[in-house]
């Protein structure tokens, strides 16, 4: 496939990282550094404007089968994306972070021509909102276009000791790994849950929120820094829950605006680092604190000060995907990045191969998908998976199915298989 990537930015450099290795790719971007940068990679970059007509047809934009514009200005991205779209681009995906243009994380088949639009924002501030509906939940997957979610959940005193097969699970959720002292164990009916494992989930995210078997207590008080696009969409979705809410923001203006739009959170404006403010407005009292600040190392600062006066748990944004692992180490729950979470959409969308890696879990499991294509009518149970390989969802026809061990598969089936990288080879000679 010949692909055309606008922008050489963090998003753009590991989508033309992972997709030159199976198609042709080209790049542009204005930085001369930037395209300089990328002649590292099996790429063709080229300095210019991806909204000039002449830069698009230098890169014979009329032949591409896909159009990535994700620049970091919004306005050249979807300028780019119509013109890419009015030259014969088959499939045109923009980013644009500005919510005046898009209302949600994800639109499909956009009124403007684009056949996806990713709002990296409100996306991520989704993924958040997602993690605090499902108790003791550190970390969120969107699978498949929405049909299937995975949730890592940390496991609570009153589950360990037991048995995979005691839990009471709906039929819909699967238990399909569990991450235990940097180990990973794909478990079976027998396997004993211990104290302090990290158990990761398959379902639909309603059905997960609703398990009280994880042994976890429910989130409650919920206090979010920082008052722009990300922090207000968090307050605005939780709103929709039983969460008692505080938002704060270092802005009057801001604030006055947040209050009346906002009907079941309050509103506090005040310096977030100020431990005198931080007292009077009982942060220590919250479940979750969730750090949305412009600067990255405010909201380490702002997380940990939060986590020392008595906060559970801390979420914070970073904008550079180099400081996710940094703030999980040094004491941040969980660190969630928009660019992150943009290659991760276009990656899920543009499913270009039959068989694909489209998540990592704390890059120790792959979550695979595969077209079933020579096999029919064939029991799970008779597949033969190796030890290091469990089946975690089949969908068909649109349906998203948990199976068991006498689940038939079809062809036409996409299959989700959770496995350790050391088994993938084994994996792709039983479903190619």
């Amino acid at each position: 496939m010949r692909i055309v990537i606008a922008g050489a930015g963090e998003v753009g450099y590991n989508l033309a990282k992972v997709l030159c290795e199976h198609h042709d790719v080209y790049v542009i971007d204005t930085d001369e550094d930037k395209v300089e940068n990328m002649k590292n990679l099996n790429v063709s970059a080229i300095r210019g404007n991806s909204a000039s007509v002449d830069v698009l047809k230098s890169v014979e934009i009329e032949k591409a089968d896909v159009f990535l514009a994700v620049t970091g200005n919004d306005e050249v991205n979807m300028l780019s994306g119509l013109l890419a779209k009015k030259f014969g681009a088959k499939k045109v995906v923009v980013r644009v972070s500005n919510p005046d243009y898009v209302d949600r994380p994800i639109v499909r088949d956009h009124m403007l021509g684009f056949d996806l639009v990713v709002c990296p924002q409100l996306a991520l501030a989704n993924e958040v909102a997602n993690l605090l509906m499902i108790p003791g939940a550190v970390d969120f997957i969107t699978l498949s276009g929405g049909e299937a979610n995975v949730v890592e959940i940390k496991v609570g005193e009153s589950i360990a000791g037991r048995k995979v097969s005691d839990l009471s699970l709906p039929k819909n959720v699967l238990i399909v790994a569990i991450l235990r002292n940097g180990d990973v164990i794909i478990p079976r009916g027998d396997t004993t849950i211990r104290l302090g494992d990290v158990l990761v989930v398959l379902g639909k995210i309603d059905e997960i929120a609703k398990v009280q078997a994880f042994g976890q207590t429910l989130v409650k008080n919920v206090t979010i820094f920082g008052g722009g696009t990300v922090g207000e969409y968090i307050a605005r979705t939780l709103e929709t829950g039983k969460f008692r809410l505080t938002l704060v923001d270092s802005n009057m203006d801001r604030c006055e605006i947040l209050s009346e739009s906002l009907r079941k959170t309050k509103v506090f404006c005040g310096d977030a680092t100020d431990v005198e403010f931080l007292e009077e407005i009982e942060v220590g009292k919250s479940d979750v604190v969730i750090a949305t600040t412009e600067s990255d190392e405010r909201n380490l600062m702002i997380s940990l000060l939060c986590k020392s006066m008595g906060a559970k748990k801390a979420i914070a944004k970073v904008e550079k995907g180099d400081y996710i692992k940094i703030f999980e180490m040094v004491g941040v729950d969980y660190a969630v990045s928009p660019r992150r979470v943009t290659f991760l959409e276009v990656m899920k969308y543009l499913r270009l191969v039959d068989i694909r890696s489209i998540a990592e879990i704390k890059q120790r499991i792959a979550v695979l998908e595969f077209i079933v294509k020579n096999i029919d009518k064939v029991k799970i149970a008779d597949l033969k998976l190796p030890d290091c390989a469990i089946v975690g969802g089949v969908i068909r026809e649109g349906d998203f199915l948990i199976p068991r061990g006498d689940t038939v598969i079809r062809k036409g089936d996409r299959v989700l298989v959770f496995a350790t990288w050391d088994c993938i080879e084994d994996l792709e000679g039983i479903f190619e």
